[in-house]
């Protein structure tokens, strides 16, 4: 199985993103199956790590303007989550 590549924005700084537990948050898939769905959000619960290789899939880190960092980090995406109820 190929590895996922995701990215998110982190708006604090990045020593004070926990790492290893469990988290909530915003992520872009960057490789999805069909690339109409390039970019494409979902809300999540996931694992990450500031080492590339401690989970399966990449995840890219932007700053708040959208500055790519220059190495990224892994993720292990937990579930999906429905945060925008229907009325």
């Amino acid at each position: 199985m190929a590895k996922k590549e995701y990215d998110t924005f982190v708006l604090t700084d990045l020593a004070l993103v926990p790492e290893e537990q469990e988290l909530e948050l915003i992520v872009r898939d960057r490789t999805p199956e069909d690339r109409r769905y390039k970019y494409r959000s979902a809300y999540v619960t996931a694992l990450i790590s500031k080492s590339e290789s401690k989970y399966a899939d990449r995840l890219w880190i932007r700053l708040g303007r959208g500055q790519l960092q220059e190495k990224p980090w892994s993720i292990k995406i937990l579930k999906e989550l429905n945060k925008l109820e229907k009325e």
